[in-house]
């Protein structure tokens, strides 16, 4: 093991010896597995495979029905982004975010994704209703491969994902 020295701010220095009591742990312990958590392993990270597979989810998404990819992004910390429009007109908008919501929240305990889809909007006394809501489905980790991703949503959404037919109950 190597060893290396931090130096943190006070108060996430003693939030952290109160993490560390409260799980009966040694400091150094708790951190440690702490950012073994969140942490991907050295063959995880892979900037050329983060850049390389991004555009693929990006194209997918664009394919649902009723679903508009406004922007997105990969940040130089390896976390990335994309914000969409759902045309709310749209009889299947509402599946869509449903299904969306499932998949990248929540498919069950033991296979939860490293992402979260979530609405966000500019503040709702500025401007109009629905129709400016956007969602953005988030990685909760840095370099989460986007391939991995859209493999788990091709492979849960209906298929062909974009014939509307499919998306009925």
């Amino acid at each position: 093991m190597k060893q290396i020295e931090l130096t943190l701010s006070n108060k996430l220095s003693k939030a952290l010896q109160k993490e560390a009591e409260d799980a009966r742990q040694a400091l150094e312990v708790h951190i440690a597995k702490k950012l073994e958590r969140i942490t991907p392993p050295i063959e995880g990270v892979d900037r050329k495979r983060l850049e390389k597979n991004f555009p693929k989810l990006v194209v997918f998404l664009e394919r649902i029905p009723s679903v508009e990819v406004v922007s997105h992004k990969v940040e130089n910390d390896a976390f990335w982004w994309i914000k969409l429009r759902v045309d709310t007109e749209h009889p299947l908008a509402w599946r869509v975010v449903q299904e969306l919501g499932f998949v990248l929240n929540y498919i069950s305990i033991s296979e939860k994704l490293p992402t979260v889809f979530k609405p966000v909007s500019p503040p709702p006394y500025l401007n109009g209703g629905i129709e400016f809501l956007a969602w953005v489905i988030e990685s909760t980790y840095n370099y989460i491969d986007p391939n991995w991703i859209l493999g788990e949503l091709e492979g849960r959404l209906p298929n062909p994902v974009d014939d509307e037919t499919k998306w009925e109950v």
